[in-house]
């Protein structure tokens, strides 16, 4: 039933209809208008009629939780917080238990929020502190809910929900694995006492946690990316004002845009990846009828490309750590010329098993292969680096050989793991201390580890290796045309990559003949 004074209007202007209701004098200040305009999206009078009761329907739904969520803020005693990550917990898992993808996938995940712990200047973990993004999630999820919490409130749950993410995260890699037991999470959380009653007959809004919830489960993205997406539509409803992904107009996209370039001075490319990343979840709602139209659509701003910024090492820096590195142990040993010579990501190296290091076609590897602890940038990380001959004229495999033979054991266990079993951040921060405080190479465009594989991708192009030897070994995505898909590649023939690896020639003389 259409709701009193709900009759579309044409735009003066443009001729598109829509609903104009006023604000109730009670919610101006929290709604920040004094008029609600929500367009119909069409010029024609018979579909604008027919499109007009749900545009007013979510527009009073609107009024209603905001006349709940802009009541006097309260205090939540610790019971209602864990309570509302009980919550937050079941509906998570409700949505992914049943195909929850692979484990590799939550595991990265879970590493991704524990390396937004608050660490100390000698990278201890000392907590977790709520950013601004963190309490606007919080503070949305109870406005969904018709509450308003008061800011140490606000705090408190932000931080709770901070560690249920982590706890979802570990049930979802044990879903993943085929686990299936009881869950002991779920029990922990109490129940809340009273539930803010839904609006009888008014439509809902979408909320864009709810529409990535959706999308999601079709398009099973990355976790990182699921998150890199969830925190784009948290900032188009901070900026926006509003969390309904079907109330934002190509208006409010410009209007976002414009606050991101000029108010918050984001830079052109962040703002970019914004638009195109809510508009690419929008063009996939609106295929599967959840939205007419994309309203992001075309309106992301044109950033300029920029140039590297990132330094490869030069062959001075090169000799500096090759010849530093012969006098440390373990990690710090070989770690150096591993990154020289096999063009590898930090990540990939520290997580590899004695087992990694092995013969294929005649030649000595690293095999860099996905697991649980190292789930890989892409699905072409995987490949056989050959090993160079400066690597095994070093003493590299005499090395592997005094380590203890379980061939699941790590290839460096002089690195300490963090408390999720990971040593790729305590690989890269003993690291980068080492090239900074002792080699001394200081220069913010030299990154301690990434600058090797610029190196190597440099020093591959002056042997003239083809572009498909220069990603079997650094692992980078570049298809070509659908050939490059056929056969194993040289991924797979570690032999006829050393033609070319092995023509690069290293920075410093090999031990025992003088220089």
């Amino acid at each position: 039933m259409a709701l009193p004074m709900c009759r579309p209007t044409k735009h003066p202007k443009t001729g598109v209809y829509r609903i104009r209701m006023r604000v109730p004098k009670d919610l101006i200040a929290a709604i920040g208008k004094r008029e609600r305009i929500e367009s119909l999206g069409t010029k024609n009078p018979g579909e604008a009629r027919k499109l007009a009761p749900a545009a007013c329907e979510r527009i009073e739904a609107e009024f209603a939780a905001a006349r709940a969520a802009a009541g006097p803020a309260s205090p939540l005693s610790l019971r209602e917080v864990m309570a509302l990550c009980g919550e937050w917990y079941c509906e998570t898992l409700r949505d992914f238990e049943d195909d929850p993808g692979p484990a590799a996938g939550w595991a990265a995940y879970e590493d991704q929020l524990f390396h937004s712990l608050r660490r100390d200047e000698r990278g201890d973990i000392v907590g977790f502190d709520p950013s601004s993004a963190d309490l606007e999630e919080a503070r949305l999820f109870l406005a969904k809910r018709g509450i308003a919490a008061d800011a140490g409130s606000l705090h408190t749950f932000a931080a709770a929900l901070f560690d249920t993410k982590r706890k979802v995260a570990a049930t979802l890699a044990q879903r993943a694995e085929g686990d299936y037991s009881p869950d002991p999470h779920a029990a922990s959380f109490p129940k809340r006492q009273q539930q803010a009653p839904a609006r009888p007959g008014a439509e809902p809004p979408l909320p864009a946690e709810d529409l990535l919830k959706a999308w999601a489960a079709e398009r099973r993205p990355s976790p990182a990316t699921l998150a890199k997406y969830g925190g784009t539509f948290r900032a188009v409803a901070r900026v926006l004002g509003f969390d309904d992904v079907r109330r934002i107009t190509p208006d409010d996209v410009v209007r976002f845009k414009r606050h991101r370039l000029e108010t918050e001075k984001r830079d052109p490319g962040t703002v970019e990846d914004d638009i195109r990343n809510a508009g690419a979840v929008c063009t996939w709602a609106t295929t599967n009828r959840m939205l007419p139209a994309n309203p992001f659509a075309k309106l992301a701003p044109k950033a300029a490309r920029k140039l590297n910024a990132r330094d490869g090492y030069d062959d001075d820096d090169a000799k500096r750590m090759l010849v530093a590195a012969r006098a440390e142990t373990g990690w710090l040993r070989w770690a150096p010329w591993l990154l020289c010579f096999t063009g590898a990501r930090i990540g990939e190296l520290a997580e590899l098993r004695r087992r990694d290091v092995r013969e294929d076609s005649g030649v000595p590897i690293l095999d860099i292969v996905p697991h649980t602890l190292r789930p890989g940038k892409n699905e072409t990380m995987q490949r056989m680096i050959p090993l160079h001959p400066a690597l095994i004229g070093e003493g590299f495999l005499a090395y592997v050989a005094t380590l203890p033979a379980d061939p699941n054991g790590p290839l460096f266990p002089s690195i300490k793991p963090d408390p999720h079993g990971k040593r790729d951040t305590p690989a890269q921060t003993t690291l980068g201390r080492w090239v900074r405080a002792k080699v001394k190479i200081t220069d913010p465009k030299k990154a301690p580890a990434h600058s090797w594989r610029h190196r190597m991708i440099d020093q591959l192009r002056t042997v003239r290796a083809v572009q498909e030897v220069q990603d079997a070994i650094t692992g980078h995505y570049n298809p070509r045309n659908a050939g490059a898909g056929y056969g194993k590649g040289f991924r797979g023939m570690p032999d006829e990559v050393l033609k070319d690896l092995g023509r690069v020639p290293s920075p410093v003389p090999p031990l025992g003949a003088g220089g």
